[in-house]
């Protein structure tokens, strides 16, 4: 998946986790930060020549419970500690419907397929760009819905204000998607990932 997707995906799970458990936006912010962090060891192995480690080296259980043990050290919270397991985990989750998979447990199994989780997705078909554009909408949508939703009362979505609302809402994603979605790609390249 691309990096976008998996933002875009982190800041979804993290839009939930505001919403139900009435958390800082900055949670939000952070669960879409971490979404993408485990693609550094794509920048490792093609372009610092670390050898075959994408989708090994940090897509597992073991580097995110070392990333977890470190924030919680560096920063006393457990919020924060959430925040990076939730976007972590969003990341591992949207690889593990991908035809290359995730091994979550490496390099336990590492020799066999009995950890490793794949699915269908091929990112080499135009038919799968597509859908994670969809995807990318969705995801961008539904976390705007759900942080104005926070602030607006239930009874009043089904009126009409309401149904203008989320109108409004599904462009508004639709531009964070094209703006974001720029600004995020500027932003990772100046990083070097």
């Amino acid at each position: 998946m691309k990096l976008l997707t998996h933002t875009a995906f982190g800041l979804f799970l993290g839009t939930l986790f505001y919403y139900f458990l009435d958390l800082d936006f900055g949670f939000v912010l952070l669960s879409g930060f971490a979404a993408f962090l485990p693609d550094i060891d794509w920048r490792m192995q093609y372009s610092w020549g670390f050898g075959n480690v994408h989708r090994k080296l940090l897509h597992n259980v073991w580097f995110l419970c070392v990333l977890a043990v470190v924030t919680y050290v560096l920063f006393w919270s457990l919020i924060l500690v959430l925040g990076v397991i939730i976007g972590f985990i969003s990341h591992l989750l949207a690889d593990s419907f991908t035809v290359t998979g995730v091994y979550w447990l490496y390099p336990i199994g590492k020799e066999s397929e009995k950890y490793h989780l794949k699915g269908s997705f091929s990112m080499s078909e135009t038919k799968a760009t597509k859908i994670e554009k969809y995807l990318q909408i969705i995801f961008f949508t539904l976390s705007g819905f759900l942080f104005i939703v926070k602030h607006i009362t239930l009874e009043n979505i089904f009126s009409i204000e309401g149904v203008i609302t989320i109108a409004i809402l599904l462009a508004v994603g639709f531009y964070l998607y094209k703006t974001l979605g720029k600004s995020i790609k500027h932003i990772i390249r100046k990083i070097g990932l």
